[in-house]
């Protein structure tokens, strides 16, 4: 390092910098270069081992905080997990990592918006949404995979289990209550500020989310259009299934998955 150190607050923020890089690219970068100007190479701010160069110190560390992000990630999203084997679910977390770095210091909104993120990149975004769209189409587009179709919908069903967890209680005293507006809990941070959270989807993900929480080992659920209320009461999440062939019926119960 050179003569006259950089300040404490300047290594803090290149060390975040460096951290929160795709790749964990350890060089300060255009903004930070005025203030850690001494800082050419990683070795100006770690100390290599005697077994182990500063880049290697560096990259152990890396690799350290990217996990504890992943194991997070993981928690958030538990039946995608099951749906996708943790090392796919891994590559899609760490791309939503890559494109949206962890700033602050909870990690409790880590996944907030990982549904959609996973709706804008999803690989047919070029494809036509109609569930009718055919060959003949004048677009001449092809229909949204459904396996994707499936994936943002159990990642946003679990992102509003996650809410209404973490939300207020509801009275204990009150049925499911009056339909939320249509558009809540269809976004990709539902927040929890309401007692119930609206939820349609395109697929019954809430009973295969359920079985992976009881440490079942469910089939994919095939397309089944639902229509749900969640609500929090003692500290469980119910979901009642309006649904028009079971309106108002309560089917799935959840209890509280431990915290990640």
């Amino acid at each position: 390092m050179a003569d006259v150190p950089c300040s404490l607050a300047a290594i803090q923020r290149w060390m975040q910098d460096a951290l929160l890089a795709p790749g964990g690219s350890a060089r300060p970068t255009g903004a930070q270069m005025a203030e850690v100007a001494a800082m050419a190479d990683v070795a100006d701010v770690v100390a290599a081992s005697g077994r182990l160069t500063a880049e290697e110190c560096f990259r152990i560390y890396y690799r350290g905080y990217r996990l504890r992000l992943l194991r997070c990630m993981r928690g958030q999203y538990p039946g995608m997990v099951h749906l996708l084997g943790r090392e796919l679910f891994d590559r899609f977390a760490l791309d939503y990592l890559d494109a949206h770095p962890s700033r602050s210091p909870s990690l409790d909104g880590l996944g907030a918006g990982f549904p959609g993120h996973l709706a804008r990149t999803r690989p047919d975004a070029d494809s036509d949404t109609g569930p009718d769209t055919g060959p003949d189409a004048d677009s001449g587009g092809t229909p949204h995979e459904e396996w994707i179709d499936l994936l943002i919908d159990l990642a946003r069903y679990e992102r509003v289990f996650a809410a209404v967890l973490d939300g207020p209680e509801a009275d204990p005293d009150s049925g499911p209550g009056p339909d939320p507006a249509p558009d809540s809990g269809s976004g990709s941070d539902p927040g929890s500020g309401s007692r119930t959270q609206l939820f349609e989807a395109r697929f019954a993900v809430h009973r295969y989310a359920a079985a992976v929480r009881r440490g079942e080992d469910p089939a994919p659920p095939t397309a089944e259009p639902v229509r749900l209320a969640l609500s929090c009461r003692n500290g469980t999440v119910v979901v009642h299934d309006r649904t028009a062939s079971h309106h108002g019926n309560p089917r799935t119960a959840h209890q509280p998955s431990p915290a990640a």
